[in-house]
Formats: structure tokens, sequence, C-alpha cells
């Protein structure tokens, strides 16, 4: 090789290598503060989120920083500045009306610092007053609002336009998912007392999808729920590899151990049943998603609310397996997760799996074990 050509091959190589170096400058401490800030806005904490984003003079990575800066614009937009112009993805003028106020109704409430003054009226008042002014109910607006909270004149309503929904109410917001296909499968789940046969019907098409898909822009949104007296499962489908351990534990076993949990332990709570779900992901999760799946456990951690299930079982799950592996209080620093063995985390999820049925099994009617 000519001195000039390895000369040009050797700077080639340099800058090459220095870009990489580059781009992994700080990259996973940062991508972590920035999944962190994505699970605040993902709780329903808009406001915080922006405090935090006002405090942010970027990320030292830059891969990072550029995907920072793209979804500080889009939170700037929809709730600070008001000036995004939202495209509905159905042709369905009932449907995008419907998605518009419940839109209006998340963008005001996600707004609020302190979640006690969050309220709903104003949502079924406009409701109401849509399903009137345009003749689409035959009740008065007296009788209509005496009814309204059970959205059975929204259900019918947009069943009856060929579209399929879920009505739920998360962290304090009144939730709802409109789709209008899916497909189903069928599936045998392992658990850790039964082996089940479950029905999962994916969702393949939104056109809604909850408050949280709402305040993070699709990258936190519902994975999916459980019926119990069909044992069906929904899932959305966009959310995972149907092939990955991703779905065979964090979507199946997660999802499947609530039709067992609902049946054997009636009265206990969602934060409970969540907590329960989640242990079982860690006892089987291999080093491919366990550490994945801590981060997202640590980030959505939150004890201040009961109520708001998934939070409140991240900060329960992360404590009790802190005293296990660490023989301390609760530890957030997911840099110290990675130095655990992933059979370790194992362990401990199979610890506490085992530990709460104990309990259970002296009370099936309870309520609360975390």
């Amino acid at each position: 090789m000519k001195k000039k050509a390895r000369n040009i091959l050797l700077i080639t190589l340099g800058i090459f290598t220095g870009i990489i170096l580059y781009a992994r400058h700080n990259f996973e401490n940062d991508k972590q503060s920035f999944l962190e800030l994505k699970s605040t806005a993902g709780a329903g904490d808009i406001k915080s989120t922006i405090d935090k984003m006002e405090e942010l003079d970027g990320y030292a990575n830059p891969i990072i920083n550029i995907l920072y800066y793209k979804w500080k614009n889009k939170i700037y937009s929809r709730f600070v500045t008001n000036n995004e112009v939202i495209e509905n993805t159905s042709g369905n003028k009932i449907v995008n009306d419907i998605s518009n106020i419940y839109r209006t109704y998340w963008n005001s409430q996600l707004l609020k610092e302190n979640p006690e003054t969050r309220t709903d009226s104003i949502l079924y008042e406009n409701v109401a007053n849509y399903l009137i002014s345009n003749k689409l109910t035959p009740l008065n607006k007296d009788s209509l609002l005496k009814i309204i909270k059970s959205d059975v004149e929204l259900i019918s309503l947009l069943e009856a336009e060929g579209y399929h929904t879920k009505f739920l109410l998360r962290n304090g917001f009144q939730d709802l998912v409109i789709w209008d296909e899916e497909t189903t499968n069928n599936y045998t789940v392992i658990l850790p007392k039964d082996t089940i046969q479950t029905t999962v019907i994916f969702i393949e098409n939104y056109h809604l999808n909850g408050y949280d898909g709402y305040a993070t822009f699709g990258s936190s949104t519902i994975g999916g729920w459980a019926i119990k007296d069909s044992a069906t499962l929904y899932c959305n489908k966009t959310e995972y590899d149907l092939s990955s351990e991703e779905f065979e534990v964090s979507y199946l076993k997660h999802e499947s151990i609530h039709f067992t949990d609902l049946n054997d332990y009636p009265n206990l709570s969602s934060a409970d049943l969540e907590y329960r779900a989640k242990v079982i992901e860690l006892m089987h999760c291999t080093k491919k998603t366990i550490y994945d799946r801590m981060s997202q456990f640590i980030n959505g951690a939150d004890s201040t609310n009961r109520k708001h299930s998934h939070p409140y079982a991240n900060y329960c799950l992360i404590k009790n397996l802190s005293r296990l592996v660490f023989d301390g209080e609760s530890e957030m620093d997911y840099k110290k997760w990675l130095e655990i063995p992933v059979e370790s985390i194992n362990k401990a999820a199979t610890t506490l799996y085992y530990n709460s049925e104990k309990t259970l099994l002296k009370d099936k009617n309870l309520e609360e074990i975390i």
C-alpha cells in the first residue's frame, strides 16, 4: 500500500473511531436521565417535566441530546405554546370529535401540579353537550348527566360507528382507548401455580391511546390489560416483537397472573396485583431484558399515592428487592443494579413472590400485602 493511501486510511479510521467514542460519551447516564424525564411525563406530571426541562441545558451525549431536543420541542408545542396541530387518524367525525374532547381534558389536567386538584367534571360536561348538540343521544341533559360517568352512552355510540373502546381510570385520569382493527391468537402460559390457556386480542390500529400516550407522544402507552371472566388479554401489538422475551415474560406472564390472582385473591388491590405481576417478570427475565425492566421500574417508582397502582408497585418492588440484594433501603441508582448478576435478581424476585404467596394463603381476602 502506498504511503499516501495508508495515511488516508489511518486518518479515516481515526475519524471513525473518534465519532464512535464521541457517540458513546456518557451514553448510559444520559439515557437513564432522559428515560426518567419521560417516565415523569408518562406518570401524568407534565408540570414537573417542563420544570426539569427549564433547568436542563441538554445532554453531553450527542445522540441523546438530539432525541431530547426533538422531544422537548414536541412537549412545548403541545403544552406550553399550544401551537400544535393534531392530525386525527380516523376518518370518522364522531371518533375524531370525542378524541379531541379527551385530549383537551388531558391537556388541562396534565398541567396541574397537585393531583388532588384534578377534576373530570369539565370532561363529562363537554361530552354531554357534544352528544346533545349533535343529537347523538335520546336523553335530555339532566338524564344524561346522571349516567354519563358510566360511559355507556359513548360505548354504545362508538361501537355503533364500528370502533372498539376501553374506558379506564388510571393515575387519577379518566382514560380512553379507541381502535378499529384487531386479531386473535391463543397461548399457553406457565405460571408458578398454574398453566393457563389464554386468548390474546392484538390491537392493530389505534386512533386514541390513553393519556400517557398523549403525554409522551407514544413513548409510554398501555401495553395491554386482562379480562378476568373470559381469560382474555388485550395487547398493544405495536409495543411488542411477538417472538421476544419482552412479549413472553413482560406481557404474557405479567398479564396472565392477573387472572389467577383475581380469582384466588378477589379483594387484592390494583397496586398489589401489579406488584406480583412485576415480581413474576423479574423471576423469569434473562440478561436480554432484566436490566431494562429494572430501569423502567426505578424510573417509574413513586410512593406518594397507592391508588396510582403502577408507580406505587414499582416503588415497593424496588424497596423489597433492595432489602434482599443490598441489605438496605430502596436502591434507586440504576448503575448499582447493573453490577448485580441476573441470577441474583431472579432469586430475590422468587423469594418475594413466595413471601407474598405465603401471606395471601393465610387470608385470601386480604386487600393489601405491600
